[in-house]
């Protein structure tokens, strides 16, 4: 909505919303090379983003659906779910965070919605996609992509529906490599939706293509010089096996200005907790034992610590008279022993 024009009094989803982690982005995207975020989907990973010094946090669509259900990412996990673990994450950081909108979740007014309710849980960005409803994740085959009014549509309402204008909102085309798209849709979608309004495009490709990515960014910026691009260093790809992958800074350079690995929280921590669940099916304590090896002395060998208990614990004394003693003359963490 303009600054300073009225609402519509029966326009019952609007808030007043101040979004002053949306403008922190803002900045950080205007200032830096490129602004790097870890895919991730719960509480303790956005933390730990923080703590490692990431510039922001991304609540990945497939690791929420598959973190916290179990399912693959076919939009099977409503808006609700989704804004309420946006809301957690946002709580548990102070880092700006970016979240999966999919495709806003139906209609022109479904769009609207989702994005007043992703700022009020207190999100700086979402993104929201081309393809029709229920999507896919764009590296599983079979996507398709909406029409272009009704993508234009889509795009428009969003922007529109905005109740802080500097809420960021990221356009994705997956018009290539869909099953009714081609690379010239690619461009094209790109070029409408910034003329739509929206902050920054999110052209998804369908492999690592160095090639890909330096057309687009070239062919889009030739009509659309400002810009802003963002990429997915997809977790579906094999980077590592590239004779020539591309580097952050080659995408910042190229105007990639907001980048982000899907699923890296999420196969981080698969990963290790594999690893680790083996080890102790199979060697019992010694698997805890291990574990300590590796934890003890580390930023997160205290939960107690990740958890600002402490902090509790203050506030506990501030308003219960008796607390202070009752945690001095006990044990556990904050008592006599201090573990």
């Amino acid at each position: 909505m303009p600054e300073g024009e009225r609402r519509d009094e029966h326009d019952y989803t609007y808030r007043d919303v101040d979004n002053y982690k949306a403008r922190e982005l803002r900045e950080k995207l205007n200032e830096q090379d490129f602004v790097f975020a870890p895919g991730l989907y719960h509480a303790l990973d956005a933390r730990l983003a923080e703590m490692t010094g990431h510039d922001a946090a991304y609540m990945s669509g497939y690791s929420t659906v598959l973190g916290q259900f179990g399912f693959s990412d076919l939009e099977i996990v409503d808006m609700t779910e989704m804004v309420e673990n946006a809301k957690r994450i946002v709580e548990a950081t102070d880092l700006p965070v970016v979240a999966d909108c999919d495709t806003g979740y139906g209609g022109i007014h479904n769009v609207r919605r989702a994005v007043r309710e992703y700022e009020k849980a207190g999100v700086a960005a979402v993104h929201i996609e081309d393809q029709v409803t229920p999507k896919r994740c764009g590296h599983i085959a079979g996507k398709q992509i909406v029409d272009r009014d009704t993508a234009k549509g889509r795009f428009s309402a969003a922007v529109d529906a905005k109740q802080d204008e500097d809420t960021i909102i990221i356009a994705r085309t997956d018009a290539y490599g869909s099953a009714n798209g081609d690379w010239e849709e690619h461009l094209e979608r790109g070029r409408m939706y910034a003329d739509a309004g929206v902050d920054i495009v999110w052209p998804e490709m369908p492999d690592p293509s160095r090639e890909d990515a330096v057309e687009y960014a070239e062919t889009i910026h030739e009509t659309h010089p400002d810009l802003k691009l963002a990429f997915n260093y997809s977790s579906s790809f094999k980077w590592s096996e590239q004779e020539d992958a591309l580097t952050f800074q080659e995408l910042g350079d190229l105007g990639y200005k907001y980048i982000f690995i899907t699923l890296f929280g999420l196969h981080a921590g698969a990963h290790k907790v594999y690893e680790d669940f083996k080890n102790l099916a199979e060697n019992d304590e010694q698997a805890q034992w291990d574990l300590e090896e590796d934890y003890i002395g580390h930023p997160t060998e205290s939960h107690h610590e990740l958890s600002n208990t402490d902090r509790y614990q203050e506030i506990e004394t501030e308003f219960d008279p008796a607390a202070k003693e009752r945690i001095e003359e006990s044990e556990g963490f904050g008592g006599e022993d201090g573990h």
